[in-house]
């Protein structure tokens, strides 16, 4: 798996271990020297043994959450899925689950895709043997796959899953720095399916499959995009519109803002390799001006699926983040918090983050 190009030295050592390869971006602090192996790694001594220990920093949450649709789910809906989650992992046959209703959300495919993709297309809330799907508090899992090959899958993904987030990121990354660094690994690492016949006869969930695949459509860039940054700690849903453009992306809230960024379109096969910024931190008047307008998006974890069918608004305002359209990445100074960009004549130019 190649990695994203803004991997600081900070993540050099753990790099060999991933097999990870750097990509074209550097940070300023790689121009620097580079910090001790114990420093690198994030290794503390045990007293007892003396031993070195790694502690990664991002583990696997299995509990993922939208503050961005919580009014429009109620709590028991999300426990249950919580308690599918980890009856998953068990390789359990049944969970706890609050209602019917709450059953119906925990099983729709869109759902298990956006927040348990290993789960889509794995198990179904549909009956294979008579018994009822859902009665007296509980909810039944019908694989259709043996359940200790499910459980192995559900592994695999999630040390997937840590291994990209702790070879992009660092602990003490912002928010904007998560979502820079997951833009630039999604640009570096996936690639355009304009065919899609592999998925289709996959037999996996869309998220799941782009993933490991490492190609897709935009429903998948986007998706997969929202779920790492959910993994990592930023607020984020995949929206689409049906327009001017039939089209899927990325919101993400940083500090109570809303920002519109678009994996697929980061996507720059056969180009030079620079990571364009054109299409991250969007405003809704530039997002609507590239031609996906935002008065009727669709956001797949809504039970209603359409925004306008919700009480929902999400607002994307402000552009202190919006390097301009035909500008590419630099390098990355985090220590001073200084993004520097080439915009459209050539010109180096930088962005302060640091008070945004």
């Amino acid at each position: 798996m190649k990695a994203g190009r803004i991997i600081s030295s900070v993540l050099a050592a753990a790099i060999l271990l991933t097999g990870c390869a750097k990509g074209n971006i550097s940070t300023v602090s790689e121009m620097t020297a580079s910090p001790s192996t114990s420093e690198s790694l994030h290794i503390s001594e045990t007293s007892e043994t003396s031993e070195t220990v790694y502690e990664p920093p991002f583990e696997y949450n299995p509990h993922l959450y939208s503050a961005l649709i919580a009014t429009e789910v109620p709590q028991e809906n999300w426990d249950s899925l919580y308690n599918l989650a980890d009856a998953l992992r068990a390789g359990e046959d049944t969970f706890e689950c609050s209602s019917q209703e709450a059953y119906d959300w925990c099983m729709d495919s869109g759902i298990l895709a956006n927040l348990i993709p290993a789960a889509c297309m794995k198990i179904s809330g549909i009956s294979n043997d008579g018994t009822a799907p859902y009665e007296d508090g509980f909810g039944r899992i019908y694989y259709e796959m043996p359940v200790e090959e499910f459980v192995q899958r559900e592994n695999e993904f999630e040390e997937a899953v840590e291994d990209v987030l702790n070879t992009c990121l660092e602990k003490d990354d912002t928010d904007f720095e998560k979502c820079l660094k997951l833009y630039d690994y999604m640009e570096s690492n996936y690639y355009y399916d304009y065919d899609g016949t592999a998925f289709s006869k996959s037999g996996d969930g869309y998220v799941y499959y782009t993933f490991f695949n490492h190609t897709g459509q935009c429903i998948d860039f986007g998706s997969l995009y929202a779920f790492l940054l959910l993994q990592a700690g930023v607020e984020a849903i995949s929206v689409g519109c049906f327009d001017e453009l039939d089209h899927e992306w990325t919101y993400v809230v940083i500090d109570g803002q809303g920002y519109h960024i678009d994996p697929t379109w980061a996507l720059k096969e056969g180009y030079t390799g620079d990571l364009s910024l054109d299409y991250f931190m969007m405003s809704d008047d530039i997002r609507t001006e590239t031609g996906c307008p935002v008065t009727d998006l669709t956001v797949q974890l809504l039970p209603g699926f359409w925004l306008n069918n919700s009480s929902l608004t999400l607002p994307a305002t402000d552009e202190s983040y919006y390097a301009g359209l035909f500008t590419t990445l630099e390098r990355l100074d985090e220590d001073n918090k200084i993004l520097y960009y080439t915009d459209a004549d050539g010109s180096v130019r930088t962005l302060d983050y640091r008070d945004i």
